[in-house]
């Protein structure tokens, strides 16, 4: 499956500027300074603003920030500050057809996903799966990403594969936001730790 980004709408350009509005208390808490600081430093467009970051449950964290151009960007770092996956949202990269691939159905007229037989974290993962293009994989972590406000509730999933380890961002209607390939720590052409 051809994983390349789409443009961005205008909608999500103002969810991206909305969340870079307000940094939640605590976003800089001792478990997460090593992730937050390389994940800031790393920016190549401008100032980082940090969202949010929360435990990737994997002994790292997960940083939501937004650049100078209100940009939203993923990043998945290590409590030495080693990036490992540093991924912008521009979109659904599914373009829609998650739902067809994980065959839930659509949204109801108020936007709630899912039906009561079909389990959010159950949907992204599933997404997640359908995005891989050497076949399904194993699951090895999963949680709430953390975004709130005006974002569809989403989360994260690592899987592992015979190709690779994967950290994917999806949401509870089968659009996936970000989906990248774990493997040595990324270089920026500086230091960020």
């Amino acid at each position: 499956m051809n994983l390349k980004h789409l443009p961005s709408g205008a909608g999500l350009a103002a969810l991206a500027l909305a969340a870079s509005m307000t940094v939640p208390a605590g976003a800089a808490d001792e478990p997460h300074a090593s992730a937050i600081k390389a994940c800031s430093s790393a920016s190549a467009h401008g100032p980082a603003a940090v969202v949010t970051a929360i435990d990737d449950g994997r002994g790292g964290s997960l940083v939501w920030l937004t650049d100078a151009n209100a940009n939203l960007w993923l990043c998945s770092a290590d409590t030495d500050g080693h990036i490992y996956a540093y991924p912008m949202i521009t979109g659904d990269l599914l373009n829609g057809a998650g739902v067809d691939l994980v065959n839930i159905d659509q949204a109801t007229d108020d936007g709630t996903v899912p039906t009561p037989e079909h389990d959010p974290l159950d949907v992204a993962e599933r997404a997640c799966q359908a995005s891989l293009s050497e076949g399904p994989g194993k699951m090895v972590g999963s949680g709430k990403d953390g975004l709130t406000g005006d974002w569809i509730p989403g989360y994260f999933v690592f899987i592992e594969t015979g190709a690779g380890t994967y950290l994917c961002d999806a949401t509870a209607d089968a659009q996936v936001w970000a989906f990248a390939e774990i493997g040595d720590p990324l270089t920026f052409g500086h230091s960020v730790s």
